[in-house]
């Protein structure tokens, strides 16, 4: 989580007395922030954020298996839908690699 979503967050969450919400809670959650960044994009929601997460901790170098446990899937195929990889990104990786 990023300096800045967690600064807007701590307050709500410093309300209440567990991390516990429901997906329509959550839903308004991420529109309040989106309200306060300034992004008008109607497709911002829950999971476009969780999507955006997982393919930038891929893309800063987390393992497949890490990203799995934290988004909490079974299978780590379903994990794999987040490797976006780009022509640029797998040769800047084989670069840094070899």
């Amino acid at each position: 989580m990023s300096p800045r979503v967690r600064t807007l967050l701590e307050p709500y969450f410093a309300l209440r007395q567990s991390w516990f919400c429901g997906s329509r809670q959550a839903q308004n959650i991420v529109g309040r922030v989106a309200d306060r960044a300034q992004i008008s994009d109607p497709r911002v929601s829950p999971h476009v954020l969780r999507h955006t997460f997982a393919t930038a901790a891929l893309q800063k170098g987390i393992s497949l298996a890490a990203l799995q446990k934290i988004l909490g899937h079974d299978r780590l195929s379903t994990t794999a839908i987040y490797l976006n990889l780009t022509e640029q990104h797998v040769t800047e990786e084989f670069h840094a690699k070899w």
